[in-house]
């Protein structure tokens, strides 16, 4: 009989590794599955509708929805959208990393602009349709493939048709994108990571050990996602110095073009290629800038202004070329990075366009502060 059960041990620890799973997560198994969707005839704590796929108590939204002044809820998961209270800012202390779907799900304000409109977060779904379509602004179908080749956003199609995003899957920024749906597209990914203590990814291999359950990419986890961030404990995102097939002009490139498809600013890419590939109107790192540029490093001479930014921002941070292991209180102009998410949240943020400050309060030869677009362009303030 022991021979039997070390046997059946063997096996299955095989099967785990093989499909992906780990022992990572930890608790009991009831925290997030229900074996009938019933409980004393009602739906069990925490059970709002199902039957869910994979046995699950709740779907992305409700696993990570909660009330406003905390990292976590009752799941002991991130919140990404703030059901109860109102956010008094984004940014630690208010909101995670990505910010909070807080503000684009107000039905009573037409605030597309400041989040992006998942399905079922949403309360502009309607209009939404109506005004703007679902395909993503700078869409480029050549952009799509993840970097672990598992599949492409909208199968790589030349729009989306009616499709609304999603969080994960073919349509969503998590997950695996060859799998229809929040359900299937993320399966599994949650045995492979506890994220509650810091998650370097490196070398992603799966779904489960990628930044953020962001298929390939890399990138170093705070272990409160940024709700305690300080300049000295933060999120590391990864980028790349790259100015080589940038400038196709406004046409699209495939994406192999890209030197490293693992970058946070590829992630965004995936939808809003466009954005990411014409970078000047002549050859690589000419001027002048047809778009800000992203997944290019801050220019090193002494001469220009962007050398002053040398203590990491909290409001406008910076992508590293590598991953690193620790966070970096310090940035090195001609090394560290801009990325998209220097200048946006990637849930939802209180500013139209998802963007980390008010655009309309930069102001150039006003203030004395190096705060937003100032960060950077440190010498277009009056200080």
């Amino acid at each position: 009989m022991k021979k039997v059960l070390i046997s059946l041990t063997v096996i299955m620890s095989v099967l785990l590794v093989a499909y992906g799973f780990s022992y990572a997560i930890s608790g009991q198994c009831a925290n997030c599955h229900t074996m009938h969707a019933s409980q004393n005839g009602t739906l069990p704590t925490g059970m709002t509708s199902g039957p869910n796929d994979y046995l699950l108590l709740a779907g992305c939204i409700a696993c990570h929805s909660g009330a406003a002044g905390s990292a976590t809820n009752s799941f002991n998961a991130p919140i990404v959208y703030r059901i109860s209270g109102v956010p008094g800012g984004q940014g630690g202390t208010y909101t995670n990393a990505g910010g909070d779907f807080y503000w684009v799900a107000d039905s009573g304000a037409n605030l597309d602009s400041e989040g992006h409109n998942v399905a079922g977060i949403s309360g502009q779904d309607v209009a939404i349709a109506a005004n703007l379509g679902y395909t993503p602004p700078g869409w480029d179908l050549n952009a799509t493939p993840g970097a672990l080749n598992d599949g492409q956003i909208a199968a790589g199609g030349a729009n989306w048709g009616t499709t609304q995003l999603n969080c994960a899957g073919q349509y969503g920024c998590h997950g695996n994108h060859s799998a229809v749906g929040d359900f299937p597209g993320i399966h599994g990914s949650h045995h492979g990571n506890t994220g509650g203590t810091a998650t370097q990814a490196s070398t992603p291999t799966t779904v489960g050990n990628s930044f953020r359950f962001l298929s390939g990419i890399k990138g170093l986890e705070q272990s409160m996602w940024n709700f305690n961030e300080t300049t000295s404990s933060h999120n590391e995102y990864y980028g790349y110095n790259d100015t080589v097939n940038r400038n196709a002009g406004e046409g699209a490139i495939a994406h192999s073009a890209y030197s490293d498809l693992g970058t946070i600013s590829y992630l965004c890419a995936e939808c809003h290629g466009r954005f990411h590939a014409s970078i000047a109107s002549g050859a690589a790192g000419a001027s002048p800038w047809l778009r800000h540029p992203t997944d290019i490093a801050l220019p090193s001479d002494v001469t220009k202004e962007y050398t002053n930014y040398t203590n990491y921002s909290l409001e406008a941070p910076v992508a590293r070329p590598s991953v690193l292991s620790g966070s970096n209180s310090t940035v090195t102009p001609g090394t560290d990075i801009v990325m998209c998410l220097s200048c946006h949240r990637a849930h939802g943020s209180n500013q139209p366009d998802i963007l980390r400050w008010n655009y309309n309060g930069m102001i150039a030869g006003s203030g004395n502060s190096d705060t937003g677009c100032f960060t950077c362009h440190t010498h277009k303030n009056a200080s």
